[in-house]
């Protein structure tokens, strides 16, 4: 059995919730048929000649990039010029394309996560370079048969339901008397048609974000027995940080500049390192990093305690800022503090995929890693 575009979207978007991405940011479906079934799903971090190519060899019909390919609206599709010509063949070759960016890069498992833990930054004490929003809270209420209590609260957990701090699974639930009469074309659980029914059930609360409403509902409905399902949402006056750019977190114990170095080496494997710190005997234990183009946080990555800040694509006032502020950086490359998010959304996709029967195949772009540019030595 394969799974269709909004199979596959939807497993992404729980990962990376289209809603926290960064306002104007084209993320989603960006070329075919969301009712399409796919073969094989190829996993990249552009959509370029050389992966449309990829693509074609694997047989793969499903691109899911990191960039966008199409990042403003399109007045034409002129194949004579680069941009046009890659388009068409995409399209003539009914190859479908979908694109989870900035929601990516904030998501709770996704890139600036991973560069954080790659880097080996404590996961106790983290904060947000810059938070993106206050992720509102919802209170789920659901009405459930006294044995489906633990399933269903499992269920919408496993979905993000229920986390308190550091806390996770946390419920209320308290026993009552639910009835209803099952009319003509119903199909109960429990009961029978025009007969009115008593049953113990549970009241069973918690909370989530709104940002992971579709992922709980969708996992509540799944989970519950009964063929209509009786539950409440309610908005709270809560709304905790829960987003953001980048991520500023604690090495322990401190390392100095060249161990630092060696471990974005070892981790990242880019192809070339520019720094720049005040004092190269220095050891560092708070340390800012940002997936992508990070130089327009260089400032509040100061504010938020760094020492070291780790990004990609650093301009020359970005660096004359960090030097005014006493900020070191390290300019791994914009490739590299984002590729390795590729492989952890392959595997992913392949997982979500098998555990719910589907034959679609994952597989990631094979290109080397790196931006593309050579270096010469100065």
């Amino acid at each position: 059995m394969l799974a269709t575009v909004r199979q596959i979207a939807d497993y992404l978007e729980e990962l990376a919730p289209p809603e926290i991405a960064l306002p104007g940011d084209p993320v989603g479906l960006q070329v075919g048929d969301p009712r399409r079934e796919v073969r094989k799903v190829l996993v990249a971090l552009d959509l370029d000649e050389a992966v449309l190519q990829q693509a074609l060899d694997v047989e793969a019909d499903m691109v899911v990039t990191h960039h966008p390919l199409l990042y403003t609206s399109l007045s034409c599709i002129d194949e004579s010029r680069p941009s046009g010509s890659l388009i068409a063949a995409i399209i003539r070759n009914k190859i479908t394309v979908y694109s989870a960016h900035t929601n990516l890069d904030i998501a709770p498992q996704g890139v600036n996560r991973l560069l954080a833990d790659r880097l080996g930054l404590e996961e106790e004490g983290r904060v947000f370079i810059q938070p993106s929003q206050e992720d509102r809270l919802l209170k789920l209420v659901v009405f459930v048969p006294r044995e489906h209590e633990d399933a269903v609260a499992d269920a919408v957990a496993e979905a993000g339901a229920g986390w308190i701090g550091r806390y996770s699974h946390c419920t209320f639930r308290a026993p009552g008397t639910g009835t209803f009469m099952p009319r003509e074309g119903t199909s109960p659980y429990i009961g029978e048609t025009g007969r009115l029914e008593k049953v113990e059930e549970v009241r069973l609360e918690t909370v989530l974000p709104v940002s992971r409403r579709r992922a709980v509902l969708k996992a509540l409905l799944e989970a519950h027995p009964y063929e209509e399902v009786a539950y409440d949402l309610y908005p709270l006056a809560l709304s905790p940080e829960t987003s953001g750019l980048g991520l500023v977190g604690t090495i322990s114990p401190p390392l100095g500049l060249e161990q630092i170095l060696e471990r974005c080496r070892r981790a990242l494997k880019p192809e070339g390192l520019r720094f720049w710190v005040p004092d190269k005997e220095r050891r560092y234990s708070r340390v800012a990093v940002c997936g992508g183009s990070g130089g327009s946080l260089v400032e509040a990555a100061f504010q938020r305690g760094a020492q070291l800040y780790i990004a990609g694509d650093f301009r020359y006032h970005d660096l004359k800022k960090a030097q005014s502020l006493g900020l070191g950086l390290v300019d791994a490359g914009h490739a590299a503090t984002e590729r390795l998010v590729v492989g952890c959304v392959e595997e992913y996709l392949r997982g979500r995929l098998a555990r719910d029967g589907f034959s679609t195949g994952v597989v990631a772009e094979t290109r080397a890693a790196g931006s593309g540019w050579d270096y010469l030595e100065g």
